[in-house]
């Protein structure tokens, strides 16, 4: 394969791109788990409030994730990625500041609709940045998987996914339909 100044500057650019999409989503994905550490100290409200505290960031985020992704769409996918997370990075500090847990369940919505935008633009930005032949160990690479590597976590902590395909694959070995494709399997009784 013969390479061209730009060849290589297009290389240069998806490296470039990788590393921050990634950045995004794990700033986004991190926030439930963040909450769950903080989540004794701030124990001494009801519980109703905690519960609050916790499910409005996934509530809101869930309800604006299609929204998002049609924002992306119609008006960029980096500037929907940028201004989802300057929404999100003004809720965290925002949050940090606040003792009251009203101002808390407030700014986890917030939080919520910063990952909403984040979130879909991420994997558009991947999808249409890499061309085909790389696209699917950019994709991976997001997931969290790196190429021809085993998962080194225990069974039990494998996301669900897997297990569906996995179990797909099995079906379709005894099944003479599906032999070959674990994803129809999955999906056919």
């Amino acid at each position: 394969m013969i390479t061209t100044p730009q060849t290589r500057q297009r290389r240069a650019a998806h490296r470039a791109m990788l590393p921050v999409v990634m950045l995004a989503l794990a700033t986004v994905v991190s926030a439930v788990a963040s909450l769950n550490v903080a989540l004794p100290s701030i124990a001494r409200d009801t519980q109703t409030q905690l519960s609050w505290v916790i499910d409005a960031y996934a509530l809101v985020f869930a309800a604006l994730l299609l929204l998002g992704g049609a924002i992306g769409d119609r008006y960029g996918r980096r500037r929907a990625l940028v201004a989802g997370l300057v929404i999100f990075s003004g809720g965290s500090l925002a949050a940090m500041a606040v003792s009251d847990p009203g101002w808390l369940i407030a700014l986890r919505g917030v939080l919520g609709l910063g990952a909403a935008l984040v979130m879909p633009a991420t994997l558009s930005t991947i999808t249409s940045t890499f061309p085909d032949e790389q696209r699917n160990q950019a994709v991976g690479a997001c997931a969290g998987r790196r190429r021809g590597e085993r998962d080194p976590r225990p069974p039990r902590l494998r996301p669900a996914a897997a297990g569906v395909v996995l179990a797909g694959g099995v079906r379709a070995e005894r099944r003479p339909c599906c032999a070959g494709d674990p994803r129809r399997a999955a999906f056919h009784p």
